[in-house]
Formats: structure tokens, sequence, C-alpha cells
């Protein structure tokens, strides 16, 4: 199975989550804005793609149920089938994800700034799971 885009959007996440965790003294409010707003995105793109692959995997290894599960059940099954060691995270990631959906104030997205090392740190251990490749 190919995992190119997920790798892709886990990289390009890391990107966005080290130009922010750099700090943003030097940055003007806009940037500092944009930074924030652009990580927040990858976030949602990212995590979209984890569930998605995960649940392409686990079809192509045989387990038919998965394939009209929703992004919270999908979870519940990957973490059965030992593909991710902290469900509750999961469960997390998405509710945050589907906060910031329906929250047009900005307020929202703080949560996900919250959860942005953590999420990372996940993703990256679920893409080596299941491309059962290593992490540079």
């Amino acid at each position: 199975m190919d995992y190119t885009q997920f790798k892709k959007a886990i990289l390009r996440f890391e990107e966005m989550l080290r130009k922010y965790n750099e700090g943003s003294a030097d940055l003007d409010e806009i940037t500092k804005d944009a930074v924030q707003d652009s990580l927040v995105k990858r976030f949602e793109y990212t995590l979209e793609l984890a569930w998605k692959s995960c649940k392409r995997h686990l079809s192509e290894e045989g387990y038919v149920e998965v394939k009209t599960m929703g992004p919270k059940p999908m979870m519940r099954f990957a973490f059965t089938a030992d593909l991710i060691t902290n469900v509750e995270n999961w469960l997390g990631y998405i509710n945050a994800r589907n906060d910031t959906s329906h929250d047009y104030s900005g307020d929202k997205a703080d949560a996900i700034l919250d959860i942005v090392d953590d999420f990372y740190n996940d993703v990256v251990e679920l893409y080596k799971k299941i491309s059962k490749e290593t992490w540079e």
C-alpha cells in the first residue's frame, strides 16, 4: 500500500509545527496568526488522512468491518488492532477537529494548539506501524 500522501501530510504538519514551536517573538501579529492558522489546517488534514489511511490499511489486512466506519469507531478499532496505543488521545484529536469546524471565533483553535505536539508524536507512531517504515 502506498502511504506517500500520508507521509507528505505529516512532513508538512511537522514543518509548520517546528515554525510554531520556534516561537514568534520576531514575527508580527499577522504572520503569527498565519502560522497558527496554517498549523490548525495541517492538523485537520493530517488527522483526516491518518484515520483514513488506518482504515485502508486494516481493510487491506482483511478487516471488512472497517469499510463503513467513521473516524471514532475506526480509531477504537485501530486500538484493538494494536495500531495505536492511546485511543483517548485519538478521540480527543477527533473531537478537537470537530469543534474547530463549527467555531468561527477561533477560540477552539487554541485547544488544537495545545495538543499539536502530542498529535505529532502519535501520528508518526501510527505511520510507522502501518507503513513499517522508520521515521527520520
